[in-house]
């Protein structure tokens, strides 16, 4: 089955095209930014107890601030994200999880004309949550959003939908 995209945040028409399919559980999300915007970002997964590094996305320079969101990937996966521009730059980025909202950057730059964007999947299953996406530079992340993974959910027998609800018939 296909992913669907939500998003992105950002200026996606700039910059070269990325994307991080997960098949793990995401352990760290590392955010480096200078003091306008994002800059870079790279996940590390939770692979049979050893944590694996995914590939940079931005800026390969180490000499920007960095900032990491470690979530509980035994219990804890990403719902949605949020964010806000300016002028093409990410100024902020928040990561929803099931557990609570995670504000990886805010710029505190003048940003004065600002558009947000924000979305959240409804995901309720680990399963939906197929990755990330977007667009960088060779000195900022230009743009994220997340893929979505749709998944059937099993409705026990004897059970109906109605109006998104389930209603037991017997």
């Amino acid at each position: 089955m296909e992913m669907m995209k939500l998003g992105p945040v950002g200026d996606h028409r700039n910059g070269k095209n990325w994307e991080e399919v997960c098949s793990d559980r995401i352990s760290h999300i590392f955010v480096s930014f200078d003091e306008r915007a994002l800059t870079s970002i790279q996940f590390g997964y939770a692979k049979t107890g050893a944590p694996v590094l995914s590939k940079k996305h931005g800026s390969s320079s180490n000499s920007h601030s960095t900032r990491i969101v470690r979530l509980n990937h035994v219990s804890e996966f990403i719902t949605g994200i949020s964010g806000q521009c300016f002028c093409g730059d990410i100024i902020s980025l928040t990561f929803h999880t099931n557990q609570k909202a995670h504000e990886a950057f805010r710029s505190t730059s003048n940003t004065s004309m600002t558009t947000g964007r924000e979305f959240h999947s409804g995901m309720l299953d680990r399963r939906e949550f197929g990755g990330f996406f977007g667009s960088c530079s060779s000195s900022r992340l230009n743009s994220i959003g997340i893929y979505l993974k749709p998944i059937v959910a099993a409705v026990p027998s004897g059970f109906a939908q109605y109006r998104g609800l389930p209603f037991n018939w017997s």
